[in-house]
This record gives structure tokens, sequence and C-alpha cells, in this order.
């Protein structure tokens, strides 16, 4: 078996993304390199191969029959190639092996090497193959066969024909090893040179199946020998027994060319079936999705369309009234109507400025803002004096101590504390008591606010922080609103570097308790501090 040298055509080497100059500078490189090496092979082969001819000369002459007979052999074997096609590769054997091997066994090296020489050049001439590829191949035989024969006599094989035939079996797998060991050499390092293949890579592809095949083939190179060497009858069934052989592997070799196939559509088929079902899951996801996105928007328009109706009709009703009736009413009950005009107004207000907030939240990059130290207990006393402005005549309990030092944006931390009060305010019952304690916890500043009224079952503790969602949604609900207040305080916090969460109410209370938590920014906290004493 021989391993044809295909990549000396002038394979690319592998990058095919590098930059064009790039690509072009490796790929002469590599032509250049296995030009060179190509050379210094062909130069050894033919030199040998030429030195022999004369000791093949002689040895036909002596003994014309068997010599020409394993020629012929040879030749009809050269002349039919078996294509491995590994991928990657251009691999191919012969069944001249046995032949070329029993030419040296019984009739020296120099009758096997020019055999196998020329009949190579003559199979590759036959199948149109370029002169370099030509000279290589056969010097690459020539060197291989000549190394097994080199390495046989030095094992202790006898050389040439003397009486019957005597092959020593333990020179003989010397020699066989050495030459399965240089033909794959010489053309690995055609390959490596080229650059088309990294040589540890070839051999776990093909060294298995190129052993398999020589150990089989080279193993009938003593019986052609004997039978060559005793009944010359008997060679032309050998040369029938390996055409049989020739057969199956070749039925072999198509077998597993169908197997990988089939087995490479399989992946392919598999590779397609999961493609398609990501893109449908995508599809599906997407429509899920889009459906959500149909669902809030009939959800807002409803709640928008309910809440800002309610403000509107009083509105417009307080201001015919005043229009219609204004001279008839007393001061007192012109400024009741104007207060509730008012109120009304600013719920309005409230109400957009809220959608507009929750819109600028889903549009902006979520970058941070800048946030400067400040004292959250202060700030949770200023927006507890805001509270009181708001909802005269409610129970308001601030629990304060110590300066509890944060980076935060002040406008922001003060507008979350306003939408939790505000909240608790809505669902406490009657005047009942609102609490807002500012408490250290471990590195955490902790902002609380904590109300009388229903509280927030478990299951629900992170749902009240999604957009328009109201645990009381029903036509019975107390308070108004449109279910974005939680959701933007949530935001807020977490601009500020904080969050905001729904914890269990401090005992003996049983309604809804919110947690402002941000980290203390105790580095630069000394100058906070130092204030905060001397305004006391």
């Amino acid at each position: 078996m021989e391993l044809r040298a295909e990549p000396l055509a002038g394979p690319h080497p592998s990058g095919s993304a590098r930059p064009p100059q790039r690509q072009r500078v490796a790929r002469a490189a590599a032509r250049r390199r296995v030009g060179a090496y190509s050379t210094v092979v062909t130069a050894a082969g033919l030199a040998w191969l030429v030195l022999a001819a004369p000791a093949a000369a002689r040895v036909a002459g002596r003994d014309p029959g068997p010599v020409l007979l394993l020629t012929a052999l040879v030749l009809a074997a050269e002349l039919m190639p078996l294509e491995l096609g590994r991928p990657g590769a251009r691999d191919s054997t012969t069944m001249s092996q046995p032949f070329a091997f029993a030419l040296v066994l019984g009739w020296g090296t120099p009758a096997g090497l020019v055999a196998l020489g020329a009949c190579s050049a003559l199979a590759d001439l036959a199948g149109g193959k370029a002169a370099r590829k030509v000279r290589f191949n056969s010097a690459q035989l020539a060197i291989a066969l000549g190394t097994a024969g080199v390495v046989y006599g030095l094992a202790g094989g006898p050389p040439g024909p003397s009486g019957p035939a005597r092959v020593s079996l333990p020179a003989f797998a010397a020699a066989a090893l050495a030459f399965f060991v240089v033909n794959n050499l010489l053309v690995e390092a055609v390959l490596v040179l080229a650059g088309s293949s990294p040589a540890l890579d070839r051999v776990r592809q093909g060294v298995g199946l190129r052993a398999w095949v020589s150990a089989m083939l080279l193993g009938m190179a003593p019986v052609v020998t004997v039978v060559a060497q005793t009944s010359l009858g008997l060679v032309p069934i050998l040369g029938l027994t390996t055409a049989a052989v020739y057969l199956a592997c070749r039925g072999a070799i198509r077998a597993d060319r169908e197997r990988a196939r089939a087995e490479a559509e399989a992946e392919q088929a598999q590779a397609a079936a999961a493609e398609q079902a990501r893109l449908v899951e995508g599809e599906q996801a997407l429509i899920r999705q889009l459906q959500e996105s149909d669902r809030l928007k009939r959800d807002l328009l409803a709640t928008v369309s309910h809440e800002l109706k309610t403000p509107l009709t009083v509105i417009l009703g307080t201001l015919g009234t005043l229009s219609r009736r204004g001279a008839a009413l007393d001061p007192a009950e012109r400024r009741e109507f104007v207060d509730m005009a008012v109120r009304q107004g600013t719920r309005l207000k409230e109400l957009i400025e809220q959608l507009l907030l929750a819109a600028r939240f889903e549009q902006t990059s979520g970058e941070p803002a800048e946030r400067p130290l400040v004292d959250a207990a202060a700030l949770a006393r200023d927006a507890l004096a805001a509270a009181r402005v708001a909802h005269p005549g409610r129970e308001l309990v601030l629990v304060a101590g110590e300066p509890l030092p944060v980076l935060a944006a002040p406008e922001a931390v003060l507008q979350v504390l306003g939408n939790l009060l505000d909240n608790a305010a809505k669902y406490a019952p009657g005047l009942g008591p609102v609490r807002l304690e500012a408490t250290r916890y471990g590195p955490l500043a902790v902002l609380a606010v904590e109300d009388t009224g229903p509280g927030v079952p478990r299951a629900d503790r992170e749902r009240v922080f999604e957009r328009f969602t109201q645990l009381d949604s029903g036509a019975t609900r107390r308070a108004g609103g449109v279910g974005l207040g939680l959701y933007i305080a949530r935001r807020l916090a977490s601009d500020q570097g904080g969050e905001l969460l729904a914890t269990d109410p401090t005992p003996p209370s049983a309604g809804a308790r919110f947690e402002l938590r941000l980290p203390l920014a105790a580095r630069a906290a000394r100058p906070l501090l130092a204030n905060a004493a001397s305004r006391r």
C-alpha cells in the first residue's frame, strides 16, 4: 500500500479568515517548503532506483519467469488503486505490496525496489497525473521499500534466491514495519509542510485503518514468495485471490463511505430539527410576549380611562356648578367647590406624572444618575413632613435616631418615601397610624413604611411591584391609581443602588411593611456626622 502525495498539487494552507495579503504570503511559503522537500525526496529516491537498476536487471536475466510475473502483478495492482477517502485527505492504497515484498524476500531488494518504482510511475502516467507527482510517488515508494530491504538484511534475512525459499519471519516483520513507518512519514511530512492538516490529527484519523490494511497485505508476502519460488503456476491463483481481496476492500470502503454519509445526513437532519424547534420556540415566546404586551395595553387603557375620567368628571362638574350658580353660592361653598377642583386636578397631575415616569423608565438606558452624600434619616423626616401636609389628620409616626449617610439623589429617595406613605395612607383604615422608621441594619440604611391596613399576602409581595398591578383591582377597591406607584418606587430605588422590598410587618401590626434599603457610605460619613451633631 502507498499513500499518494496529492497535496503536491499545491494545497492552500488553512486560514481562510486571514487578510488576503497574508494568505497569499502563507501559501507561497508553503509551496516553497513543499517544493524543496519534494525535490530532496525525489532526488534521493530516483538515485536509489538508478543504482538498483543494474542489479535488478541481472536478477531478471537469471530468473525471468517469477520476476516478470510478480512485476506484472505489481503493475496490475498499481493500476487499480483503492481511494480511502478520509475527510480532509486524499489517501489511496493498492494491492501491490505483497508482490513487491515477495520480490525483495525472494530475489533481493533491487528487484522489488525497481519493480515497485517503475510500476508506480507507469500507473500514475496512465492516470494522467502531473510529472512532479509521478516522480515524487515513485521516489517515495523506492525509499520506503529500499529501507525495508535494508532492515530485512540487517535483521538477518537471507538475501536473494538460494534454492528453496527461505524467509526469516522476524526479519520480515521488522522490514514490513519499516516500510509502513517510512512510507507514512514521507507523505505526512508533505501534508504538514503544506499546512493542510496538523500531523497528530491526521495520525489519529487514519493510522488505524492504514496499519490494519498494511498488516493484512504484507502478511501475504511470505506466501507469495514461497509459491513463486516453488510453483510458478500457482502465482496467477494468488493474483486472483488478491483481486478478490481488492473487490472486498473496495466494497467495505464504499459501505464505510455510505455509512459516514448517512451519519452526516442524520446529524444535519437533527441539527435542522433542533434549529427549527428553536425557531418555533422563539416564535412562540415572541407571540406570548406580544400577547402579554397587548394585555398590558388593554389593562392600561381600561385603568387609565377610568382613573383619568374620575377626576376630570369632578373638575368639569365643579367648574360647571361654579359657572352656573357661582353668584348664588356663599363664599364658603365657592371655596369648597374650588378646593375640590384643586384636589382632583392635583390627583390628575400625579396620575399623568406617574405614566410619564413609567414610560421614561422603559425607554432610558438605565445609566446611574449622580448620587451625592446625604443623610437618609433627614430625608425621612422631610418625607414625613410633606406627608403630614398631604394627609391632614392622619397619625404619622417617625422613628429615627442616628444619621444614616448614603450616596443617593435626595429627590429620588423623597419620591420613593412619598409613594410609600401615600400608599399606606390609602390603605390604612380610617385615620389609623402610619409608621416611618429610619434605622441601621448592618451595612444598610433601612427606611421602612408600615401601616395597619389589610397587608400584602406573601404570594403577592413581588407581584405588587409590577406595572399596572393592584391587589384590590375590582370595582369596589377603595383607592384610586393606575398601579404604577410601587413599580416606580422600586425602579427609583434600584437607580440609587438600593432595593425596595415588601416584608413581614412588625408585631402587633398586621398591615403592610415596605423597606427601602440603601448601602451606607461609611468612608464619606464623617463630615455628614459632624454636621448632624452640630445641629443638635
